[in-house]
C-alpha cells in the first residue's frame, strides 16, 4: 500500500472519529430531509454588505439576500432580480432602475413586515453602503441635540450606524456615486459624479445586498440598530433559522420567494471544522457538499469513492507578494525584479495547491473578460541566476509579514512564505518571516507603522470588472490602506484605470487594463502567485449544482435524489 496514501486514510478515520463526538445539535429530521453544506468559518456578521475586504461572501448571503441584478456566467452580463430593467442617460452620469413589485421581506421571530419591498429599501441600502445615510434615522438629530446623559445602548447604536463598509471603501463607490433617490415607489435613479462603467457590476456583487428599510427604523427606534447585521431579513429564497457561532447555521426555505421556490425545504451549513475534519465528516456522512476542501486529498478521495463530484471553476482571485514602496530597500526596481525572478512558483503551485490553482501570468485573472483580448503575460519566470546577478553585493535582509489566516487564494499562508523565504535565501537574501493576524496588521497599517518589506497576501472579488481588482489594490487612492498593501501610488496607472471607465465598450476598456498591466508588470509593486479554482465536493444525493464563478452555488437550484444518504 503506498505509504502517503495511508497516512491520509487514518488521518480521514482520526478525523472522523472525533468530530462525530462534537457533532451540532441539529434535529436529525433536518439532517435527514435537508441538505448539509460544509464550509469554512464564516463572519461575525451575516450582511455580506460588512464582509472584509478582499474574502469570499460565505454562502449564507446568497441564499438570504437579492441583489438589484445578477451576473450571469463569466462575460459580466447584468440579470435582472429586484431590478426589471434600467437605462442609463446619454452624458452617462444617471442610471435610472426599475424596480420588481410584489416581493416580499422575510417574515420571522424577530420582524414583521408591514409592506413589500419597494424604492425606500434600495435608496437605504444604496446609501448605507456608500456612507450618504445622514439624517435618514429619525432619532438621529434629536440624540445630537438632547442635553440628557446619552445611554449606552443609543451610543452602540449610534456606533453601528457608522458601520464600515470595507469593499465599497476599496473601490471608492462613495467618490463615484453623488447620490440616490427615488422617483417612484419603484423606480431609483442613481445619479454620478462622472460617468463610470464598472458601478452596476459593483451593486451586482454579492456584497451589494438590499436590507428592509422598514426593519432598520424598526431597530434604530428600539436602540438596536447592530441586530441590522446580525439577524438578517432579506427577500430571497431562504430565510435564518438559527446561528450557532463556529457551529452552523439553519435556513429555512421561504416559500413566499417572488421567483422559482427551492426545492429543498431545509438547509443546514457547517461552519465547524478545517479542511481535512470537513472531507471526513463527507466520508462519514454527515456532508452532502463540502466547499473549499483539503486539495492534496482531492486525488484519493476521487480514487476511493468514483461516485463523489468534484466540481471545479475558474475565480477571480490572485494570491501575491506585495512589495512595501514605504521601505527605502524597495524603491529599486532592479530588485523588485530580482525578487520576483528568485521565487519557483511552479513549486509552489505543486506543493500548496496540488493542481487546484495555475500560476499567475496575469494581474487580473484570466476568467474576467478584460483577459480575452489581453497580451500581456508576467515574464518574470523563475530564473535564480538572473536574480544573483541582479542583487550583487546588495546583502538584503528583508521583512517578510504572512497573515497565518486561510483564505481562497492560499490555503497554507505559513507554509507558501517559508517556500518564498528558501528561494530568496538561495540567491543571497535573508528573510525574517513575521506571523501576524489581520486584525494586527490593520491595526499597524492604520496607525502607518506596517514595517514590513514583503508580505504575502491576496485578492478576491465578487464581480468580473477589472476596476474592484486592480484599483483597490494598486490605485493612488487605495495608498496606506489595508487593501494596497504594497502602499503604490503611479500616477500614469490611475490615468489608465480612468480613461477605463468612461466607456462601456469592453474592447475598448480591455485595452486600458492591458497597458495597466504592462506598466504593473514593468515596476513590479507586485509579485503575482497563483491564481486558485474553485472546488467543490458532492455525494451522488444532490442534483442541479450549478457554481458561479465565485465558488458559491444557489441553493434553490438544487433537489435531492432518492438514495441512500
Amino acid at each position: 500500500m503506498n505509504f502517503s496514501k495511508y497516512i491520509v486514510v487514518m488521518l480521514f478515520g482520526s478525523c472522523v472519529a472525533n468530530i462525530s463526538m462534537a457533532a451540532p445539535s441539529v434535529p436529525k429530521q433536518v439532517f435527514d430531509n435537508g441538505l448539509v453544506y460544509c464550509t469554512h468559518s464564516l463572519p461575525v456578521s451575516l450582511n455580506p454588505q460588512t464582509a472584509d475586504i478582499g474574502s469570499n461572501t460565505n454562502i449564507v448571503a446568497d441564499q438570504i439576500y437579492n441583489k438589484l441584478f445578477e451576473l450571469s456566467g463569466n462575460d459580466n452580463h447584468l440579470v435582472p432580480s429586484l431590478a426589471t430593467s434600467y437605462y442609463i442617460s446619454t452624458d452617462g452620469k444617471t442610471i435610472t432602475i426599475n424596480l420588481r413589485r410584489g416581493v416580499k421581506f422575510h417574515k420571522t421571530g424577530w420582524f414583521t413586515p408591514t409592506r413589500e419591498f419597494n424604492a425606500e429599501d434600495v435608496v437605504f441600502s444604496l446609501n448605507r453602503i456608500i456612507g450618504k445615510n445622514d439624517g435618514i434615522f429619525p432619532l438621529e438629530d434629536e440624540i445630537e441635540n438632547s442635553s440628557t446623559k446619552i445611554s449606552q445602548n443609543t451610543l452602540f447604536n449610534e456606533k453601528a450606524k457608522n458601520r464600515h463598509f470595507p469593499y465599497f471603501e476599496s473601490i471608492r463607490l462613495r467618490n463615484k456615486i453623488e447620490s440616490v433617490t427615488a422617483i417612484n415607489p419603484y423606480q431609483v435613479q442613481i445619479h454620478l459624479v462622472s460617468p463610470d462603467a464598472s458601478v452596476l457590476s459593483h451593486l451586482s456583487g454579492s456584497n451589494a445586498v438590499i436590507l428592509s428599510y422598514e426593519y432598520a427604523l424598526q431597530l434604530n427606534a428600539d436602540d438596536n440598530l447592530a441586530q441590522l447585521d446580525t439577524l438578517p431579513v432579506g427577500t430571497g429564497p431562504y430565510q435564518l433559522k438559527s446561528y450557532f457561532r463556529d457551529r452552523n447555521v439553519r435556513l429555512v426555505r421561504n416559500d413566499e420567494y417572488w421567483g422559482e421556490k427551492a426545492k429543498i425545504k431545509n438547509v443546514v451549513i457547517d461552519v465547524s471544522t478545517t479542511k481535512t475534519g470537513r472531507l471526513a465528516k463527507f466520508l462519514n456522512g454527515e456532508c452532502d457538499i463540502v466547499a473549499f476542501p483539503d486539495a492534496s486529498q482531492l486525488k484519493l478521495l476521487n480514487e476511493r469513492l468514483p461516485s463523489v463530484r468534484i466540481s471545479v471553476s475558474d475565480s477571480m482571485n490572485l494570491a501575491f507578494v506585495a512589495l512595501n514602496m514605504k521601505r527605502q530597500v524597495m524603491q529599486n526596481v532592479d530588485t523588485r525584479r530580482a525578487l520576483a525572478l528568485a521565487i519557483n512558483r511552479h513549486r509552489i503551485i505543486q506543493h500548496i495547491y496540488y493542481g487546484t490553482a495555475k500560476v499567475a501570468q496575469t494581474i487580473i485573472p484570466q476568467i474576467s473578460w478584460a483577459s480575452r483580448f489581453n497580451a500581456t503575460s508576467f515574464d518574470y519566470d523563475y530564473d535564480p541566476e538572473k536574480a544573483r546577478s541582479l542583487l550583487a553585493n546588495k546583502n538584503l535582509v528583508l521583512s517578510f509579514w504572512v497573515i497565518d489566516e486561510e483564505q481562497v487564494y492560499d490555503p497554507n499562508p505559513i507554509k507558501m512564505a517559508e517556500m518564498i523565504k528558501y528561494d530568496l535565501e538561495k540567491v543571497g537574501v535573508k528573510v525574517n518571516i513575521k506571523v501576524v493576524s489581520y486584525n494586527f496588521l490593520k491595526k499597524r497599517v492604520q496607525e502607518g507603522t506596517d514595517n514590513y518589506d514583503m508580505i504575502l497576501t491576496g485578492w478576491v472579488t465578487n464581480n468580473l470588472d477589472p476596476d474592484s481588482f486592480l484599483r483597490p489594490i494598486l490605485s493612488c487612492p487605495s495608498q496606506s490602506t489595508i487593501s494596497n498593501l504594497s502602499s503604490w501610488c503611479h500616477p500614469p496607472l490611475d490615468a489608465l484605470l480612468i480613461k477605463a471607465l468612461q466607456t462601456d465598450v469592453q474592447l475598448l476598456r480591455s485595452l486600458d487594463y492591458d497597458m495597466a498591466q504592462q506598466l504593473i508588470i514593468r515596476q513590479v509593486p507586485i509579485i503575482p502567485i497563483a491564481t486558485v479554482n474553485n472546488v467543490l465536493v458532492a455525494n451522488n444525493r444532490v442534483a442541479g449544482i450549478t457554481m458561479t464563478p465565485f465558488g458559491n452555488i444557489h441553493f434553490r437550484g438544487l433537489s435531492l435524489n432518492e438514495v441512500q444518504k
